[in-house]
């Protein structure tokens, strides 16, 4: 789905009210105003939508909700009863109609069955939690009928008027999928003709799930979707971007241990293993048990819980992402790197690009703040024989280079402390990281008639990294994604430009 602005939200829900106000389908109740203003700020809308949306579920018959347990752990419903604003009691008797929910319906065996078949038969919303085994479907019978999950799940999803995959369960088969997956459970869009919202999480926070039932509930239609169908309001940025503790990592504070001094005076937990770089989720905003806290507040650092395939493709939950510490069983295809870095090379020369290439006054620009200043310092204590390197090798002089192997070559002698002699020890470094993602570089592309790209503010990342427990394959094989993802989105934009 695509983006609505506030105006066509507004237009859309002016609409809904006449609609109802003009019908026999008025169904007057008392609404917390600050429960819908709660939801409006989470999903961004503008000051006139509160108002109007108010009084949306002041008339509004409830909009039912069927909420489907299959493959899973109830953790996303505990979650959910553990909202605020609004709260659950709200949720269920001012906002919408719990119709169908096994954890905390009154009925159970025959009854809540005939009750779901009664479902059929009027409009509502499903919400999934759990995956769904759709192969080997005896790995989930329910209920009396012994009907399979994916028997269950296909009756209501035809009849559904949206589907909402509740948790990473639903959304990519979470633990159940985990190699070597015998159940083969995936997430439920896998094996839906249907489209299905995404709100990933083990378990997603409660403004996630609400949010996002509020807005079709308002609205009639989707939240703008990305391209694994989940809200671009709540999976839009990296969590990392969020984080409170980010400025210790800008600066190469790392915490050692769970109970070090550092830990305790909040450095970052990325040496520890937080994999906020890599996930894209809201927590640190909207944080969880009626906004209480969340993990890296608490002194954990994030698993990348929203992520698909966590389980398996983001090592070790307490290490970094470093070869020695992974687990996974889906390693890196072994591509042709240099050929494709070739032509890719080629396109490089086409564009404005141009750095300074003399390591000692990179790292003298970089400590030209309070942040890079500290990075500097704590990468001159933890790699004192690359440093005094760099010391030896490189003179005051300017060196501007437009050559992308000088780049990796930097990016060498900060992780080794030595000169790259082959481009194949950058190379095959990248092939045997055991690792899908690529820790974030931060170049700045410029789309123009003759593309720019900035590599000047990325030298600290290298620097970031090292200190924070990467090893040399995920720097190279991170600044080589870096480069590529900058030159595809060259090749699509030159594209467009065709077309």
């Amino acid at each position: 789905m695509t983006k609505l602005s506030n105006e066509e939200l507004k237009e859309i829900l002016t609409k809904r009210i006449e609609k109802i106000k003009n019908s026999s389908l008025v169904d007057e109740k008392n609404i917390n105003e600050e429960s819908v203003k709660t939801l409006a700020k989470h999903l961004s809308l503008g000051n006139e939508i509160p108002p109007l949306a108010a009084k949306f579920f002041q008339i509004a018959p409830k909009m039912k909700v069927v909420w489907l347990h299959l493959c899973e752990c109830t953790g996303c419903s505990e979650s959910l009863l553990r909202s605020e604003l609004p709260s659950f009691d709200e949720f269920i008797f001012d906002f919408f109609s719990l119709e169908y929910h096994e954890t905390l319906m009154a009925a159970n065996g025959t009854k809540a069955e005939e009750l779901l078949e009664e479902v059929l038969e009027d409009e509502f919303v499903l919400a999934v939690e759990g995956g769904v085994a759709a192969i080997d479907t005896f790995f989930l019978t329910i209920g009396s009928k012994g009907e399979s999950g994916f028997e269950i799940l296909n009756k209501l999803a035809t009849k559904a008027k949206a589907i909402f995959a509740v948790g990473t369960c639903s959304s990519y088969g979470g633990i159940q999928a985990a190699y070597p997956n015998p159940s083969k459970t995936c997430g439920i869009s896998e094996v839906l003709s249907q489209k299905v919202v995404n709100i990933p999480g083990c378990p997603p926070s409660d403004v996630n799930i609400i949010a996002n039932l509020a807005f079709y509930a308002l609205f009639d239609t989707l939240p703008e979707l990305d391209a694994q169908n989940r809200p671009v309001w709540a999976y839009g940025k990296c969590l990392h971007d969020l984080c409170e503790r980010k400025a210790k990592f800008e600066s190469g504070i790392f915490a050692d241990t769970f109970d070090d001094e550092k830990a305790k005076n909040g450095a970052c937990l990325f040496k520890i293993g937080c994999k906020g770089p890599y996930t894209y989720n809201n927590c640190p905003k909207v944080k969880f048990n009626s906004k209480t806290s969340w993990p890296v507040a608490a002194g954990h650092g994030c698993i990348a819980c929203s992520e698909k395939n966590f389980w398996d493709e983001f090592g070790n939950y307490e290490k970094p992402m470093a070869n020695i510490f992974s687990y996974a069983k889906l390693t890196n295809e072994k591509q042709n790197i240099e050929f494709t870095l070739k032509e890719q090379i080629e396109i490089l020369s086409t564009m404005d690009f141009e750095f300074e290439s003399n390591v000692k006054l990179i790292l003298q620009n970089i400590a030209k703040n309070k942040l890079g200043a500290s990075l500097i310092e704590n990468y001159k204590k933890a790699f004192e024989k690359n440093y005094h390197f760099i010391e030896q090798n490189f003179d005051e002089n300017s060196q501007i280079s437009n050559d992308i192997w000088k780049y990796f070559e930097i990016n060498f002698i900060l992780a080794k402390g030595e000169f790259l002699k082959d481009k194949n020890d950058f190379l095959n470094a990248a092939k045997n990281y055991a690792f899908k993602h690529a820790s974030p570089y931060d170049f700045k592309l410029t789309l123009a008639e003759k593309s720019k790209l900035d590599i000047s503010k990325s030298f600290r990342m290298p620097l970031i990294y090292l200190c924070g427990g990467l090893d040399f394959e995920g720097i190279a094989y991170s600044a080589l994604k870096a480069f590529e993802k900058s030159i595809q989105s060259v090749v699509e934009f030159n594209k467009q430009k065709i077309g």
